[in-house]
């Protein structure tokens, strides 16, 4: 997806917001300065997601400051998922359709980011999952998703948050059941990223266990086809079908071409808009037929 003046502006209101707490005036008037020059001479294939690793970089070398170490809180959602997966998917094969049951999960395991939330908290996390997100998937998509997979010999499902991956495992387990002869590839952040589910998360998860998981090479918050690596690309060009999760492999992977379901959540402005969506509706699209209104 292009980068555009709303998450321009975006951008450049997170970063004066994050350095409220400093009180040397004249140095934050800098800072934003260099971090408008970042965005004014962003490339052609750059997007939101890519540019905040290097707005990320500038703030550690300006401020002298580590990012944000999201490890305790990734650890701490990856366990309160653990801890719920066995009542889900109890949930999940107790329905008419195993299967959209559990995307409809995965979906709503989507609220777990600390990229686009201003906040998120257990609670919020459980009684939305306790209010078993009752907006069904976009029932042509999901029709048309059900034909590719029955014609489909491999499938990249493209991970997005911690937390949220235990969701995916249980959609993961569902797909082998049904469909024994796909060949099921996961992928997650190459390098950590916010609260992105790494390497790290599949194996506290117990993901690696279940799937072939590998690293993309890259600590984009998303799919970002310049910075990964050649194996993932390989994956992406050759798989039959990819179901990609959450805003940022959207952000950065849409316009590709490729045969993409994208299963997220609308939790920004700019996504609502796009979308014609209140915040948290859960969207299933394809990257051929999508039509944002841009």
């Amino acid at each position: 997806m292009r980068l555009n003046p709303f998450c321009m502006c975006c951008a450049v209101n997170k970063q004066e917001k994050k350095i409220r707490q400093f009180q040397d005036m004249d140095k934050k008037t800098e800072y934003m300065k260099r971090v408008m020059a970042l965005l004014a001479n962003a490339g052609p294939k750059d997007c939101a997601p890519s540019l905040s690793i290097d707005i990320k970089n500038l703030y550690t070398e300006f401020w002298g400051e580590k990012a944000e170490d999201y490890t305790e809180i990734k650890h701490d959602f990856n366990c309160l998922m653990l801890s719920l997966e066995e009542s889900l998917e109890k949930k999940i094969r107790q329905s008419a359709d195993p299967l959209e049951a559990a995307l409809l999960y995965a979906r709503i395991g989507n609220y777990i980011d600390f990229a686009a939330m201003a906040e998120v908290d257990r609670d919020t996390v459980i009684s939305l999952i306790e209010a078993e997100n009752k907006e069904p998937l976009d029932p042509q998509e999901y029709a048309c998703f059900r034909q590719d997979l029955q014609h489909a010999a491999s499938l990249v499902y493209l991970t997005d948050n911690c937390g949220e991956i235990v969701m995916d495992k249980l959609v993961i387990r569902i797909l082998r059941e049904q469909y024994p002869n796909l060949a099921i590839t996961v992928v997650v952040r190459g390098l950590p990223v916010v609260n992105d589910a790494t390497m790290e998360d599949a194996e506290e998860t117990g993901l690696t266990s279940l799937v072939r998981v590998i690293g993309n090479g890259d600590g984009v918050g998303g799919t970002w086809l310049p910075g990964i690596n050649q194996e993932t690309k390989d994956l992406l060009d050759s798989a039959d079908l990819i179901l990609a999760k959450g805003q940022g492999n959207f952000e950065t992977l849409n316009d590709c071409g490729l045969n993409i379901y994208y299963l997220f959540l609308c939790k920004c402005e700019w996504f609502q808009k796009l979308f014609h969506a209140e915040p948290l509706r859960g969207m299933f699209v394809n990257e051929r037929r999508v039509s944002p209104d841009r």
